[in-house]
This record gives structure tokens, C-alpha cells and sequence, in this order.
């Protein structure tokens, strides 16, 4: 009988390393289940910055496109101190004034028009 104790007691360890072992292994197999789920809630909210970036972007281009396209008059308003100064208004300064007034409330309508749709 002094043989078998040995034996025993060795399987026994052995038995002890095996769960130890399946016990890390199931640790390890939960530890990449988290890390999978946290991949795809990353992988989530980096498209939707991505989709952001593109939201931002095309309204950028928007902006560009506004400015561009507005007529270059507007940012040139170096007749209006001159006519408003003048005391001696005749008929086709007061036309200019009044068209040059109408483009820029024009602009001004356009510009807060946008930036609504953007909110």
C-alpha cells in the first residue's frame, strides 16, 4: 500500500492543475467575450463619428459654396458711408443704396435660412 499513496497523491495534484487550468480557461474565454463586445461598441461609435465627420464636412462644403456664391458686392460696402454722408442725395444714389441694402438683407435671409435647417 505504500506504493499506491504516491499515486493518489499525484493525481490528486494533477487533478487540482487540471481544474485550475479549465478554470483559466473559461476566464479566458469570458475575458475575449468582454473584449469582442467592446470592439463592436467601439467599431459602433466610430462609424457614427465617422458619419459625423461626413455631416460636418458636407455642410463645410455648403458654407464654402454660400460664400463663393454670394455676389461679390456684399462684401464691399465702401459706397454706403459715402452715400449716407452725402446730404445731396439724388435719385440713383438712393437706387443704389436701396439695392445694395436689398442684396445684403437678401444674404442676410439666406444665411439664417441655413443655419435653421441646421438645428
Amino acid at each position: 500500500m505504500s506504493n499506491s499513496s504516491p499515486v493518489f497523491s499525484q493525481m490528486d495534484s494533477f487533478e487540482d492543475k487540471a481544474y485550475r487550468l479549465i478554470e483559466m480557461v473559461n476566464a479566458g474565454r469570458q475575458r475575449i467575450i468582454e473584449l469582442e463586445q467592446e470592439k463592436t461598441a467601439l467599431e459602433l461609435e466610430k462609424a457614427k463619428l465617422a458619419n459625423e465627420v461626413t455631416k460636418h464636412q458636407n455642410q463645410l462644403r455648403q458654407l464654402e459654396k454660400m460664400v463663393n456664391n454670394s455676389p461679390k458686392e456684399f462684401s464691399k460696402p465702401t459706397n454706403i458711408p459715402k452715400i449716407v454722408n452725402n446730404k445731396h442725395n439724388d435719385a440713383e444714389t438712393t437706387a443704389e443704396l436701396k439695392q445694395q441694402l436689398t442684396a445684403y438683407i437678401d444674404e442676410l435671409d439666406r444665411c439664417i435660412a441655413y443655419l435653421s435647417d441646421l438645428s
